[in-house]
């Protein structure tokens, strides 16, 4: 024979169940957010390629075959200098420029 106690024992137990029921499926539905998140980054990565200047060569000359289709060179020659942490368009011969490439 069950006693009020019991039942609530019981009661007790069962949302205990159903709460970590609960808890392993939001744990889980953030683990799979979370892994095809870093699979689309991870299809986003930037290419690089490594230019080295040259007597005469201009950031202009440099990035004008690299430049994306429809973006601004200006924008690109800005995005190649963040990316080298230059502040000036000036190179020098030898001086190696990272250029992101599609």
């Amino acid at each position: 024979m069950m006693t009020e106690r019991t039942k609530r024992i019981r009661s007790f137990s069962q949302k205990a169940k159903e709460q970590r029921m609960k808890l392993y499926i939001v744990l889980t539905a953030l683990a799979l957010l979370f892994v095809s998140s870093v699979g689309a980054l991870a299809e986003t990565t930037v290419h690089e390629i490594t230019v080295v200047a040259d007597t005469g060569d201009t950031m202009w000359d440099i990035c004008e075959p690299h430049c994306p289709e429809g973006m601004d060179l200006r924008l690109f020659i800005d995005k190649v200098m963040w990316m080298n942490d230059l502040e000036s368009s000036a190179l020098s011969i030898g001086q190696e420029l990272i250029i992101p490439v599609d």
